[in-house]
């Protein structure tokens, strides 16, 4: 008797629930699996991109030198308390095909020759970027991407960043990945980064645009395994649900960079290992999009408490305020007058002393 109760129970339960979800998904309610995001320890790559064409005049060596917030007045990195923390720079941007390359103009080569080993005495590993937001990097050759490598070799070389935003046709995608993928087997101890512009939509969706998209088919064609995927979690536009997560009438940008992270690990199927992010600190490009010192810690915390293949921010050139007040994203200041010069550089490079989520 008791058992048979039991069994009807269960049967009513059940009867309700179904009723009860049937009348929410009426409504409007959409039901999402929360992500699997499993908490580690393994360290953290951080590396924030130095605007290399700002940073060096004439391919001078840039030896224990940050930029101070203007243009071409350079400060000593030994000598700040606020830099002793900080192991590696991605720098930024090589441009043209692939071996014959160019920083803005200057001389590869002659860059190269002058700066690296400036780097390497002073001790600061380095990541060659390429591409960016106004430059366009291409590799159709073996041959010319053995170049491109063997360029930048040295004991402090990580490894090499490919910045794909717009203007690159699906066939030229497809050329790079197929080289890069083909040099992955040659050059089995360096890292291979694709950095990519994000949106952060509603839960589950695609964070990546047509550009984005091409270059993960690329990825996948070519069986492409090592790599990790940097997102640029900036410049989300309008605060709008389709753009990131909205707050009080403005993006909130640390929640909005955790929701584009979520959304290409389930879309991609892709672990949280293999994704880096990049915020743009302070004032965005889309200025009503601005990174504040509160988000830098929030997303620190998600990066190192979840175990994210990279943290960087763009970039060390603009970890200063203005000298004088700025509506608009500066190459040079963040454009937040109550941040000091390298607040955002002291909060990403802390150690892992972190607060629970």
């Amino acid at each position: 008797m008791k058992r048979r109760n039991f069994s009807t129970f269960k049967l009513f339960v059940f009867f309700v629930a179904t009723t009860v979800l049937a009348a929410l998904t009426l409504l409007g309610y959409k039901w999402s699996a929360s992500p699997d995001l499993p908490k580690v320890s393994a360290p953290l790559h951080f590396s924030p991109y130095l605007d290399f064409n700002l940073a060096v005049e004439g391919g001078q060596p840039l030896a224990n030198t940050h930029f101070s917030g203007t243009a071409k007045s350079i400060i000593n990195l030994a000598s700040n308390p606020s830099l002793t923390g900080l192991k590696a720079l991605s720098l930024a941007f090589a441009t043209g095909e692939c071996g014959k390359e160019h920083w803005g103009g200057l001389n590869a080569q002659a860059l190269a020759t002058a700066n690296l080993l400036a780097l390497q005495q002073a001790n600061l590993s380095y990541t060659i970027s390429t591409g960016g937001m106004s430059g366009v990097f291409t590799c159709d050759s073996q041959a010319g991407m053995d170049t491109f490598i063997q360029r930048y070799q040295s004991s402090h070389l990580l490894g090499f960043d490919f910045n794909i935003e717009a203007n690159q046709t699906q066939e030229v995608i497809q050329n790079l990945v197929r080289e890069v993928g083909s040099a992955m087997t040659r050059y089995p101890d360096l890292r291979f980064s694709f950095t990519l512009a994000a949106l952060a939509a509603k839960d589950g969706a695609n964070s990546l645009n047509q550009t984005g998209q091409w270059v993960m088919q690329a990825l996948s064609s070519e069986g492409l395994k090592r790599h990790t995927i940097n997102l640029m979690v900036m410049n989300y536009g309008r605060a709008e649900p389709g753009n990131c997560v909205v707050r009080v009438d403005h993006c909130d940008m640390a929640a909005s960079a955790i929701r584009a992270v979520n959304n290409l690990s389930r879309h991609y199927k892709l672990p949280l290992a293999r994704i880096e992010v990049t915020p743009m600190i302070g004032i965005n490009d889309v200025t009503s999009n601005v990174f504040t010192i509160a988000d830098a810690q929030k997303l620190r915390v998600f990066a190192r408490t979840y175990g994210l293949g990279g943290l960087h921010y763009w970039s060390l050139n603009r970890d200063a305020p203005c000298g004088q007040t700025s509506s608009s994203a500066q190459a040079t200041c963040h454009g937040l007058a109550e941040n000091r010069k390298l607040a955002f550089i002291e909060i990403f490079s802390k150690p892992d002393d972190l607060p629970k989520l």
